[in-house]
């Protein structure tokens, strides 16, 4: 039997309530109707020019996590700590990890906005707006992982106007990409261009990820769905 490993939550909960004066300073006052902050440079804007073949699109300059907040993040959280860049609006924000159980992590942000990752893959947002809801990705997640091109099917459920859940289902095709040595901020993040091109349901996607030699995702971004568009996620720490 399989168990969820908890974080000691009154020791999270205080780094995480300690960040959410910079979150928001950060993310500035504006608000947009899913919930996030003013616009920003993209980080991800790097990471979209990794894509095999793809010549990279014109797009804002990447910047750095902004150093108080990601300096703030690693002080006050205990353990994995990731940073979250939408391109929607720039918006960036930290997320510590509160649960665990096998390659599933939870992450929750300081006004409790989660995301939930399966072995570096997006499994589920809440408190986004639009959120997915759950997704299917083991079969492209074995391919990602391996750094073997192939293709594969995955599918992203979202609820529809009368709050049905509704897949998405897609065909996709995984592509290598150069090793990479990509510095953001104070970290570099070293690995190989992993590319994933899905296709259906309406949605065409790019995601890429930079898979490290031990075949970890230490840097993707992902699609999140139609209204929220792409997520840069970076591990600040693992």
């Amino acid at each position: 039997m399989s168990h969820t490993r908890r974080r000691p939550r009154r020791v999270l909960a205080r780094g995480i309530c300690g960040l959410a004066l910079i979150a928001l300073v950060t993310a500035g006052c504006a608000r947009d109707s899913a919930g996030l902050g003013a616009p920003k440079a993209s980080v991800g804007a790097k990471l979209g020019g990794l894509l095999p073949g793809r010549k990279a699109a014109a797009a804002p300059a990447a910047v750095a996590p902004a150093p108080d907040l990601a300096q703030a993040a690693l002080a006050s959280i205990p353990g994995p700590v990731v940073l979250a860049s939408f391109e929607a609006n720039g918006a960036q924000m930290v997320f510590g990890l509160v649960g665990e159980n096998g390659a599933m992590r939870s992450y929750q942000s300081p006004d409790q906005r989660g995301l939930v990752l399966r072995a570096g893959l997006l499994a589920a947002t809440r408190g986004l707006g639009n959120d997915l809801m759950s997704s299917d990705t083991a079969a492209v997640s074995a391919l990602i992982h391996a750094r073997r091109p192939g293709t594969a099917e995955r599918v992203q459920r979202y609820l529809d106007g009368s709050g049905i859940e509704r897949p998405v289902p897609m065909r996709c095709t995984v592509a290598l990409g150069a090793e990479v040595s990509q510095p953001i901020g104070a970290i570099t993040y070293s690995g190989q261009q992993v590319a994933e091109h899905c296709e259906g349901s309406g949605a065409v996607i790019d995601n890429v990820y930079i898979v490290s030699p031990e075949g970890r995702i230490v840097m993707s971004r992902q699609w999140l769905g139609p209204e929220l568009g792409y997520v840069t996620i970076q591990v600040l720490r693992g």
